[in-house]
């Protein structure tokens, strides 16, 4: 029968190396500077911690004087003034170890939020993730008396542990690769569920002490559910661990996976990965079910973009062609937030394309698509729809609107708004949709926009930022209508407007006969 494995591994003491620490540790290119500056000049740089003291300040990441670099001579001198070169390149090497100081202070903060698998920017909490394990492993170096901590994370293939929070290690480990999981015995063993304990790092080498110190102990960090890592503490002497403290490490280390459930489950959850990634996918199959191929109707131009404010929206526009020969074209724009906003969509530009194959009129599709929002919804789903049909050969097209849509007809000499705002999509059993007819003459366009684009021009200047677009894309009237397009955008583009909608443009151009 197999020997059970302890709870707690105790070994005999082997002497060996103690790591450095200190300003050399912190900058290690100090001492070599310092003597370079020794052999040319006669003195030498001093790192000292804290604001006491004249000399150059080192700053950290919060504006906080952290320690001072002295110029101090080889020999005692009460009256040496550091030579000016000295002071110029004092001075330059006190700015780049302030960087370094910042570098390691954002570094450490990302290991710890990547511990909580947080994106980066969702982190706005005053007390940070990264302080709070600080705080817990300094608690625990108190109670046991060590000298330093580490805290190591699975990452998600639980095939390797990386360090993601350390107190009183150099801030270069953060640097190294992640140590693989099954060459990690003392690791594999803790994550098991029992607490390693080695009085001798060196004696038994293949438990692979992360650290170079004589003694560690190496305790699972675990959830209700799962293990998500390891805590080792190192000691600068060789040591035991008792079983009292062992048992008030596994406490600590139940401390930190709460704090780190507990920074997950404060995270908002429209900043979560999968719901980013699902927004993500949406936007992606929006952007697919947009119409990226002109119709080949000679003596007629396309041009059409929707633009949505985050990354999915209500916006759309659409074309296709039509059993008799006429063209149908589309702007929706749906009501809501994203998600919400997007499925609404969806429905709609399915909606018009069911009922465009037999309805005898722009009107007629409106009010039926209206039929089947408020048949469908609760009566909180609202939208707005402008739909027209185009008759290739004679030029006549017939628009229906529903909703806060807007259009212009555009000639080269003048413009004119095509309607006014109605009642939305789904508001009513009956919007009485806006109605028009117009036969479009060669060398005229006829513009349809989303309400987002409305909003932009108004908000800039009221009625006046509709003239100056229609004016806008009048200028350039005579250019094809994507030209058209682009002209309209650079304009919105110019606009400082505080908060963003989603936009669509449609430009319909009759060419010019020849």
């Amino acid at each position: 029968m197999a020997r059970p494995i302890p709870s707690y591994l105790r070994i005999h003491r082997h002497e060996t190396a103690r790591p450095s620490s200190g300003a050399k540790a912190l900058f290690p290119g100090l001492s070599s500077a310092s003597a370079a500056l020794v052999e040319a000049f006669g003195c030498h740089l001093e790192y000292r911690d804290g604001s006491a003291g004249d000399g150059y300040a080192v700053v950290d990441l919060d504006g906080k004087t952290t320690g001072r670099l002295l110029v101090k001579p080889v020999l005692n001198d009460s009256d040496f003034a550091p030579p000016r070169e000295v002071a110029q390149i004092a001075g330059a090497m006190a700015e780049m170890m302030s960087e370094v100081q910042r570098l390691r202070t954002g570094m450490i903060r990302v290991e710890a939020e990547l511990a909580a698998n947080i994106p980066v920017s969702a982190v706005q909490s005053k007390n940070h993730i990264a302080d709070k394990l600080q705080a817990v492993m300094r608690g625990a170096l108190e109670n046991v008396h060590a000298s330093a901590a580490a805290i190591y994370m699975l990452d998600d293939s639980t095939s390797e542990l990386k360090l993601r929070a350390a107190l009183n290690l150099p801030p270069e480990r953060f640097l190294e690769p992640a140590r693989p999981l099954a060459a990690a015995i003392a690791d594999l063993e803790a994550l098991a569920g029992n607490a390693v304990v080695l009085e001798d790092t060196a004696l038994l080498p293949h438990w692979r002490c992360p650290e170079n110190y004589p003694s560690a102990c190496c305790i699972p960090v675990s959830t209700s559910t799962n293990p998500i890592g390891t805590l080792w503490i190192f000691s600068e002497e060789y040591r035991d661990f008792t079983t009292a403290e062992t048992q008030t490490l596994e406490i600590i280390a139940g401390r930190i996976a709460s704090e780190l459930e507990l920074d997950v489950l404060l995270k908002d959850k429209t900043d979560s990965h999968d719901l980013t990634n699902q927004l993500a996918a949406i936007a992606a199959q929006q952007d697919h079910q947009l119409p990226h191929v002109k119709p080949l109707l000679e003596g007629w131009d396309l041009a059409g973009w929707t633009e949505q404010a985050e990354q999915a929206g209500g916006d759309f526009h659409d074309w296709s062609m039509l059993d008799d020969g006429a063209l149908a074209i589309t702007v929706g724009d749906s009501d809501g937030r994203q998600m919400e906003a997007a499925m609404m969509a969806g429905q709609l530009a399915s909606a018009v394309k069911s009922h465009g194959r037999y309805a005898p009129d722009a009107r007629t599709l409106v009010n039926r698509v209206n039929h089947t929002f408020w048949s469908t919804s609760a009566g909180d789903r609202f939208a707005s729809l402008a739909y027209g049909v185009i008759h290739p050969d004679t030029g006549l097209i017939e628009i229906a609107n529903a909703g806060e849509t807007c259009g212009l007809l555009i000639t080269p000499d003048g413009w004119e708004e095509l309607w006014e705002m109605s009642f939305l999509l789904g508001a009513r059993t009956d919007v009485d949709p806006r109605f028009l007819e117009r036969r479009l003459k060669p060398g005229s366009a006829i513009t349809m926009m989303s309400s987002g684009v409305r909003e932009y021009l108004f908000d800039e200047a009221g009625p006046a930022g509709i003239a100056q677009f229609a004016e806008k894309l009048r200028e350039h009237l005579e250019l094809p209508a994507d030209r058209i397009l682009t002209a309209g955008r650079e304009l919105l583009a110019k606009l400082h407007r505080p908060t963003a909608c989603d936009r669509t443009i449609f430009v319909v151009k009759r060419r010019p006969d020849r």
